[in-house]
């Protein structure tokens, strides 16, 4: 918790890889491991409250507990949401002018977990941007080919909705990523609104069809450095 109590500002899904769009959708994700996910989601809760008070520009503030993946048990995040990168400059000008709005909620639990930080965007927003029980089905990937990436992932979308699949199939490029995320520089998910819509999303994403597809399409230009399961908790 220390690095995310002395530098948890407004700094967690791939449209373009020179730059993003002006008008983007930005997620700004923490990555916390040893703290307790309640707490976690009341602090995050409370925070968003006294900082819409006073004024931030977010677009949502969500907490969300992995249960598949590296660290399951041990391993929360932090999603903040943005329409533009203007509006998330804002609100780090404001946390840092008033700190107290993040030291009343998450200055008050556990003082050492871990944190890391990466920023991701794209041009379309995440359904409901994380809702309470919304499960999302991720992978950062290493895009080794990005035009390739590019010219597949609308189509990989089309498959899975053909298919029947009841989740939202999109990518986001790293904005920002330190060394904790890269040689990560993208991010795939799948986004549900429940667990049992995964579950089924997982299903047809397993049968044979759709893994040669995945495999002759996909796989050939990412590299996947993290995979996991997140549920929203708030």
């Amino acid at each position: 918790m220390k690095n995310l109590i002395k530098n948890f500002t407004f700094t967690l899904i791939i449209l373009a890889f020179a730059s993003l769009p002006a008008k983007a959708w930005i997620v700004d994700v923490w990555t916390i491991e040893g703290m307790d996910a309640q707490e976690l989601s009341n602090a995050t809760a409370e925070f968003k409250e006294k900082a819409l008070e006073a004024g931030a520009k977010m677009s949502n503030i969500r907490s969300s507990s992995k249960i598949r993946g590296d660290n399951p048990q041990d391993t929360t995040f932090v999603h903040i949401y943005y329409e533009t990168f203007e509006d998330m400059m804002h609100d780090i000008v404001l946390t840092a002018q008033q700190p107290d709005i993040f030291d009343s909620t998450y200055g008050q639990i556990n003082q050492d977990a871990n944190s890391n930080n990466a920023i991701f965007g794209n041009n379309k927003p995440m359904p409901e941007a994380g809702s309470a029980g919304q499960t999302v089905a991720y992978a950062f990937v290493e895009i080794t080919s990005g035009i390739n990436f590019l010219l597949n992932m609308p189509k990989f979308q089309d498959v899975m909705q053909a298919a029947g699949a009841k989740v939202v199939v999109d990518s986001m490029n790293c904005a920002t990523c330190g060394e904790s995320v890269l040689p990560a520089n993208g991010m795939v998910y799948f986004a549900a609104a429940n667990a049992a819509d995964m579950g089924e999303a997982m299903d047809i994403f397993a049968t044979e069809d759709i893994q040669r597809w995945v495999f002759a399409n996909i796989a050939p230009h990412i590299n996947i450095t993290d995979a996991g399961i997140l549920v929203f908790n708030n």
